[in-house]
């Protein structure tokens, strides 16, 4: 049995937004209490990580407190580009409204003013979740962000990762972890959901 255990980011500073590859930070205390919080609670010796540095600062002090750790930066579980409204604080967006709220509804047939069609963000993001499984020799930890996490689990769980209610519904909270323990055999893979969204406290 290998355990993979899914990291969202820290909460991110400035007004509510779409931040998908806009390279917002998060408070360096809240990235230094969760790079000191994760190895007391969870084993891991290797480390997956976003680009963007609400990811890769947490998986850079994790790293520099234990030089055994394997990092590795992987730019395909970075967050779905938001196109023209990344970044861009809900309040600035108000004549757009019309456009967000369809997009919520259904995020596979109305994507946002130039954005990366949802079905490009899922299929990046499977393309790495499978090729970490299959490299997986020990327990591993992902951070990464709340879109991608749960494409991950729409395809653990076979379901229709264009359900609008698995990205307004589900909740995946600002450093929470999703474990998913997995076994090999004869060359096939089983994953085991074990938990979704657990605070990091």
């Amino acid at each position: 049995m290998l355990n993979l255990y899914l990291l969202r980011h820290g909460k991110t500073q400035g007004k509510a937004a779409l931040n998908g590859h806009t390279d917002v930070a998060v408070d360096e205390s809240i990235q230094a209490n969760i790079a000191d919080l994760l190895p007391k609670k969870y084993s891991f010796s290797k480390v997956y990580t976003s680009p963007l540095q609400r990811c890769s600062r947490v998986a850079e002090l994790l790293t520099a407190s234990n030089s055994a750790l394997r990092l590795v930066i992987e730019p395909r579980i970075m967050e779905l580009n938001f196109g023209m409204f990344d970044g861009i604080p809900f309040d600035e967006l108000e004549s757009e409204w019309q456009a967000l709220e369809n997009f919520w509804a259904a995020p596979d047939l109305h994507p946002l003013p130039s954005s990366e069609p949802l079905e490009h963000g899922y299929d990046r993001v499977i393309e790495a979740w499978e090729q970490i499984v299959q490299q997986c020799e020990q327990d591993t930890l992902v951070i990464t962000h709340g879109g991608p996490i749960r494409y991950i689990l729409a395809y653990v769980l076979g379901i229709d990762w264009k359900n609008p209610q698995l990205y307004t519904t589900l909740n995946i909270g600002n450093q929470s972890l999703t474990h998913i323990q997995i076994s090999k055999y004869e060359q096939r893979i089983f994953a085991t959901v074990k938990s979704v969204a657990v605070p990091l406290e």
